[in-house]
């Protein structure tokens, strides 16, 4: 060991690292070569660019991405000039990940690396999982990333590359998809949840049916553009398996005299068009506590309540209601959870149908179901896939319910403009790329863990032109079914006993800590009317302007305390305000004479806001409080 790679393995943060590199032995020595510049040489492979290896790098980092909020991941060292150039340049994280060992340790025998490793915005790293882990727990709600990799890596890793920083991708995106949802939809998930509270009572949790189905084969039905093709096999065995459908499917179904046992819904949303003008009597419906109130007053056979453990207002109600919650999740996706709750039932065998998380043959969604008027095509000019309604009107009907048009209108509009904005591409069940969404992107990643998890359970998508989704067969819906029986379908027992004064207990509990966070907001609001008349006469910020700030600050803090469970739904029903205000703070470098009524008018609107959102949360507490009663 020379001292240079000493010093270097000295600077590696994390300590398995260090003792791999120090015990480490080159497979194939890497040679250092000349061409134009320091080169290195691997497999008969030149690393670096033979005219100007520096140049190189220069071009690649300059045309990235570069802002405070940007993670550089750096695929592959060489001799680093890509890796230095984004240690000293960049204005966000630096992660190199060099799955190589050989290459790292001839590297850190020849350049000293220890000024890079040092830094507190860079890490490394070998193992790919471990990168992924660290993507995941790092990345916030704002952070953009930038994957820069030499010609030659991703050569030689040409096997790997693609599918590797497709998961980086959706590993961010799936923490963004995450934080979307608690800044645009957590609000309103919450106060359904507080509201549906009386209804969820006369509702049994889905925990009582556990292994009813031990052995069976279920298939789940969902929208996507293949169902059409598997409608007439669907038809033909449809004794001869339990059927899910999510909402958006049914309709389809139901046309072709295919019997649904299980409906599920999960939507926040009134989502009831769906399934208007449809007979539900015979049909089962499995909801989210979460899920509109529209669709939980709907007349079905029975009502079945899925509480998951991964979305706060459903484990709220689960904690007060002791409905156990463990190895419940839909990971934000309605065939998630008729998959998670199949599971929970004991179905030996669940068969996916329309489940292509992926937009075929210009098609978005199965004909005649809820959607089928969007459409995904190539636009020739931008060379970019656009999502477009073929009958606009038509489709702000299927996605709202609201009587007033322009209402329904702007929730199509907003949803073609989410759609368009997160446009992905992803490795189809052929081979080929298809486009896709970021949402149906994240939940490809999300089905393959959960297969991964499911030992005992045999998996198969019947969607051969869809999205590749590991950890399932894919089989035609014909090869899987040619061979079964039919089945009984055992009779639900529904009902289920909540103790209904422990629930009224913690309902109360809930009310008087929003109480007191309303009286902390009406004192925040006298500080910060007098620190606008201070400043309003005295620009000047000194000390008892600034204790007032922290003030401010300090009970913005103890409100937002994780580790107080008592001031969860506070946390919920002002996720968005939070995330606002401490976006925000962040950007706050000083507290100067044109910084600090800025700060002062943000923190008047945040405990504005919350203030108002307290009193509606109160407001739907204490109704259902008194139902219960």
């Amino acid at each position: 060991m020379n001292n240079v790679f000493i010093k270097n393995i000295n600077a590696l943060k994390d300590s398995k690292l260090r003792e791999t590199m120090q015990n480490y032995t080159c497979n194939i020595k890497p040679v250092l070569a000349s061409t134009n510049g320091y080169n290195v040489e691997y497999n008969g492979r030149f690393i670096h660019s033979e005219e100007n290896p520096l140049a190189e790098s220069q071009i690649i980092f300059k045309e990235s991405k570069n802002q405070e909020n940007t993670t550089h991941i750096i695929y592959g060292l060489g001799l680093g000039y890509l890796f230095q150039i984004a240690a000293t340049d960049s204005k966000g994280t630096v992660i190199l990940f060099e799955p190589n060992l050989d290459i790292l340790y001839n590297s850190f025998t020849l350049v000293d690396f220890t000024n890079e490793l040092s830094k507190n915005n860079v890490f490394l790293f070998t193992e790919f999982n471990d990168l992924l882990d660290f993507v995941g727990s790092k990345t916030k709600q704002d952070t953009s990333v930038a994957i820069l990799s030499l010609p030659s890596y991703r050569e030689m890793y040409k096997d790997v590359f693609n599918d590797q920083t497709k998961q980086l991708e959706l590993t961010f995106g799936s923490v963004i998809l995450d934080y979307g949802f608690k800044r645009r939809k957590l609000y309103s998930a919450t106060i359904n949840t507080l509201y549906n509270i009386p209804q969820l009572l006369k509702e049994t949790p889905v925990n009582k049916f556990e292994n009813l189905y031990e052995g069976k084969t279920a298939i789940i039905v969902s929208a996507g553009p293949t169902l059409g093709g598997n409608i007439e096999t669907l038809k033909k065995y449809q004794n001869n398996a339990v059927i899910f459908s999510v909402g958006p499917a049914l309709k389809t179904l139901v046309k072709n005299n295919i019997n649904v046992d299980f409906l599920c819904m999960i939507e926040s949303l009134n989502c009831t068009k769906q399934v208007s003008g449809l007979d539900l009597s015979n049909i089962n419906l499995i909801m989210e506590p979460y899920t509109n109130p529209a669709v939980h007053a709907l007349e079905v056979k029975n009502k079945l309540l899925h509480v998951s453990s991964n979305m706060p207002p459903s484990e709220y109600f689960g904690s007060i209601a002791g409905v156990n919650t463990e190895g419940y999740n839909t990971q934000g996706t309605v065939s998630f959870l008729a998959l998670n709750t199949a599971v929970k039932m004991g179905f030996k065998k669940i068969i996916l149908v329309g489940q292509d998380l992926s937009y075929i043959e210009g098609q978005c969604y199965s004909k005649d179901s809820a959607y089928e008027d969007l459409i995904c095509k190539l636009n020739q000019e931008t060379n970019r896939y656009e999502i477009t309604a073929k009958d606009f009107e038509r489709f702000a009907d299927s996605i709202s319910a609201n009587p007033d048009k322009a209402v329904r209108e702007k929730c199509a509009a907003d949803r073609l403009i989410t759609l368009n904005s997160s446009l992905y591409t992803v490795k189809g069940v052929d081979g080929n790329m298809v486009p896709t969404e970021a949402g149906y992107a994240s939940f490809i990643k999300h089905f393959a863990d959960y297969a991964a998890e499911l030992q005992e359970v045999e998996l198969i998508n019947t969607s051969l032109k869809g999205a590749q989704i590991n950890g399932f067969e894919n089989k035609s819906l014909e090869d899987v079914m040619k061979d079964s029986e039919s089945v009984v379908k055992p009779e639900l027992e529904a009902g289920y006993d909540y103790d209904k004064e422990k629930i009224s207990v913690e309902l109360n509990k809930t009310v008087r800590n929003l109480k007191e966070y309303d009286r902390i907001c009406d004192e925040c609001g006298k500080i910060i009317s007098r620190l606008t008349m201070d400043l309003r006469r005295n620009k000047n910020v000194d000390r008892e302007k600034l204790l007032k700030i922290r003030t401010l600050i300090e009970n913005y803090t103890i409100m937002n305390d994780i580790n107080n469970l008592d001031n969860a739904i506070f946390r919920f029903v002002t996720a968005g305000e939070e995330m606002a205000i401490n976006d925000f703070l962040k950007t706050v470098k000083t507290y100067d004479e044109i910084n600090t009524p800025i700060v002062v008018e943000q923190f008047k609107k945040y405990y504005s806001n919350i203030k108002k959102r307290i009193d509606s949360t109160v407001k739907y507490l204490n109704k259902s409080i008194q139902e219960i009663k």
